[in-house]
């Protein structure tokens, strides 16, 4: 046979598969183009979510923005009230620690007793100190004095710290 029949037929067979090609491809164009105008509705649609989308975030931005303004004033003001009854409590345990002593020293009952004459109190005894490991409902605690009402008689600073308290709430 002969080299130029070989070669043409080798040709004819890659024409015919081009224009196979062609041929699925320009159906596939066709129904592309028939598409596009879904096709661009569905892009305008997308765009049309995501705008919303965007603006939904910086809702919610501004939203957390304005929760977290709230919340920082009045942590603040807890922490400041945090640290204020930190404070107390370390002197409280201070003046405890001291009046302790000075009873068991009994210098207090003699100085008032020395002072006072006529209107002097009796001394009063030691407080029990308190393991701060121990429930609460196993320490034995005096009743505190009452006034004329039947009203727990209170210091100035266990005034402050209720009304402290309650404004906390």
């Amino acid at each position: 046979m002969d080299v130029a029949l070989i070669l043409d037929a080798l040709l004819v067979v890659l024409l015919l598969a081009t224009i196979v090609y062609a041929i699925v491809l320009n159906r596939r164009l066709g129904s592309l183009r028939a598409n596009r105008g879904e096709l661009e509705t569905f892009v305008a649609r997308m765009n049309e979510a995501t705008s919303r989308a965007e603006a939904s975030l910086k809702g919610i931005r501004q939203a957390a923005e304005q929760a977290q303004r709230s919340i920082d004033a009045p942590a603040q003001k807890a922490q400041a009230l945090r640290d204020e009854l930190l404070f107390l409590i370390e002197r409280a345990d201070t003046v405890a620690e001291r009046m302790a002593v000075s009873q068991s020293a009994g210098t207090v009952g003699a100085g008032k007793a020395q002072a006072g004459g006529i209107g002097a109190a009796a001394p009063r005894r030691a407080p029990k100190s308190r393991d701060r490991t121990t429930p609460a409902a196993e320490v034995p605690r005096d009743d505190p004095p009452l006034d004329e009402d039947g009203e727990a008689v209170r210091s100035k600073a266990e005034r402050d710290l209720m009304n402290a308290l309650r404004n906390v709430r």
